[in-house]
């Protein structure tokens, strides 16, 4: 029994091994995608060179919309690995692996071996997991953080006199608040509230000591926020009132960017997109779930599918709804789903299950005639410079996809489960080592790393940086990140676009126009004014003097927009660009040009 245990776990470890190689693989092959990761990678790296871990820093001034446990967890893999995309993005593609781990092992607890090894398959390559995991944003790391802690609940449900479990349970709603806030917390005693309810049982709260474990998470999370409002007063309000409530009426200020926005029905039709190609097992889930639920499992049932429900449900009212918000869903789902389709392995002929089998051998068709369409579809891709690459990374990805589901449908029509599964499986492997090609090929639409590096070797530092502005300031933190990249500060400079923190250490900052339109307002927190901000009058001012500056244009303008036009803010004599890639272009003054690289004139 022992050996077959050991074999068994084994295999288990290489699987997870797998999926973590999977999860890794290209995360450092791409520039920061601006604004989402310009400005996690920057607040992170300042935490570094201000030797400050209190208050989040970006662009040399205090950035307090969220919480700093990812901020911290990427300045630690900075400081290991160096100031590369890979440090930036292996926290969350780390986190989005714990959450395949917890998802092996609840659902091993649940339903056993087999149940477990479908759940790893199928997380590691669900659209939304794989992709979240390659893009810097909170929610892979929320998401792992709800699962954990409605894991552990569980556990100290049916185990109520256990430190470890109790401890644990309240340490990772701790860190649910610090990483996105009050949200974070409500998710999870959402769930236990609804096991409250529909148990009918008010015992559970003096169960799971609910009184001491508040306590535990105040002392756990409060010092944080003490220490940010006393160095920054005001944080409080502006955190509570500003970053919770008026995001939740959509009253935030600086409003979120329109490109992430989404309509209650696009949440919906985007929730299974991210939840792909499993979504299509959903009506059998819902009717599996409700069999598991009468017969046994009661809490994991209910704390499961509470957590696969709540950002769905939540967000679906609000006009706040952003395109990522149901990354949380995924982990619950995928634990529901490997049980279903663990059950029907156990199966025999089960005719309805066939009908998964004729929509998988349709979509494979569909692929294949996809093919046919191609030039059509590449028209709705946004123009680069290499059409070429993308264009003969599609094919061989449609082609995979349709042998991959098509193997897929006949197999499940013969009642080869596990064949289908894994044809799904490595479909979806090659296809997402194409996806990552795909953030590469795509980088400078998103991405101002080309630039920055093109133009920094034929700038001196002492170039003062200006950008035009963004809704999202992350932008500006994405460029400030490329000119502090493995250089340090020279022992004389200008200190206009220089910073200096707590200990001496100075840095580049990028200035950002204060009134560049209504399309692109600063952020406003508590406190002075950033030192960032300048006039177009001032700008006009540096351009005309013989300091050598460059000017950066938005990038993320609203296109189509009579009123913002891309020569809006341009200083007077502006001229020819002296560098354009894709959509940005660089702008120089008088002393720029005379300093420019000849060979990029």
């Amino acid at each position: 029994m022992k050996l077959i245990n050991k074999k068994s776990l084994k295999i288990d470890c290489l699987l997870l091994i797998l999926a973590l190689e999977i999860i890794i693989f290209g995360i450092g092959n791409y520039g920061l995608y601006e604004p989402h990761e310009g400005h996690f990678a920057m607040v992170a790296q300042e935490m570094l060179l201000r030797k400050d871990w209190i208050t989040p820093y970006l662009n040399g001034a205090p950035y307090l919309n969220k919480p700093p446990l990812l901020y911290w967890l990427i300045a630690i893999s900075l400081k290991i690995f160096g100031t590369t995309e890979f440090a930036v993005r292996l926290p969350i593609a780390l986190a989005g692996w714990i959450g395949i781990i917890v998802t092996w092992l609840w659902t091993r607890e649940l339903w056993g071996i087999q149940a477990s090894r479908i759940a790893v398959i199928m997380l590691t390559v669900t659209t939304g997991w794989f992709i979240f995991t390659h893009q810097l944003l909170i929610d892979v790391l929320l998401g792992t953080l709800l699962l954990v802690s409605n894991y552990f609940l569980w556990k100290l449900l049916s185990q109520p006199k256990s430190y470890v479990f109790f401890w644990a349970f309240y340490l990772c709603l701790s860190l649910c608040l610090l990483t996105k806030g009050f949200i974070g917390i409500v998710f999870p005693l959402a769930g236990l509230l609804g096991l409250i309810i529909i148990k009918r049982n008010d015992k559970i709260p003096q169960k799971i000591k609910l009184y001491h474990g508040i306590l535990l998470v105040t002392a756990i999370s409060l010092p944080w926020f003490i220490a940010v409002e006393k160095a920054n007063p005001g944080f409080l309000h502006y955190f509570i009132f500003n970053e919770h409530l008026d995001r939740i009426f959509d009253r935030r200020f600086p409003p979120d960017y329109e490109v992430s926005k989404i309509s209650a029905l696009g949440y919906l039709g985007i929730t299974a997109v991210w939840c792909l190609p499993w979504i299509l097992f959903l009506p059998s889930v819902i009717k599996f779930v409700w069999q598991q639920y009468q017969n046994k499992h009661q809490n994991a049932i209910i704390l499961i599918a509470i957590a696969f429900a709540l950002p769905i449900l939540v967000f679906l009212p609000l006009s706040s709804r952003l395109i990522y918000y149901s990354i949380p869903a995924l982990p619950p789902y995928i634990i529901l789903c490997a049980g279903y389709f663990s059950y029907q392995l156990s199966v025999i002929n089960y005719q309805s299950f066939r009908i998964y089998g004729i929509i998988s051998i349709f979509i494979g068709i569909s692929c294949l005639g996809a093919i046919f369409f191609l030039p059509q579809l590449l028209i709705l891709l946004p123009a680069i410079n290499n059409q070429i690459e993308i264009n003969q990374l599609i094919t061989p990805v449609l082609i995979t996809l349709a042998i991959g589901f098509l193997v897929a449908g006949v197999a499940i029509i013969r009642s080869l489960y596990l064949l289908s599964l894994l044809s799904l499986f490595f479909t979806l492997i090659i296809t997402y080592l194409a996806v990552t090609k795909g953030f590469t090929i795509y980088q400078e639409l998103r991405s101002s790393k080309s630039l920055i590096q093109t133009a920094s070797s034929c700038l001196n530092l002492d170039t003062l940086w200006v950008f035009e502005g963004s809704r999202e300031i992350g932008t500006a933190g994405a460029m400030s990140f490329y000119l502090n990249q493995n250089k340090s500060a020279p022992k004389t400079f200008n200190q206009l676009g220089w910073v200096t923190g707590k200990q001496g250490n100075s840095y580049r900052i990028v200035m950002v126009l204060a009134d560049g339109g209504n399309n692109r307002l600063p952020p406003q927190f508590p406190g002075k004014s950033p030192s960032y901000l300048i006039t177009k009058a001032q700008l006009q001012s540096y351009w005309d003097s013989d300091r050598s500056l460059v000017f950066v244009t938005d990038f993320l303008r609203q296109q189509g927009d009579q009123n913002d036009p891309p020569d809006l803010n341009l200083p007077q004599d502006s001229g020819k660009p002296l560098l354009e890639i894709a959509p940005r272009q660089l702008y120089g003054n008088v002393t720029a040009r005379e300093n420019w690289c000849q060979k990029n004139l």
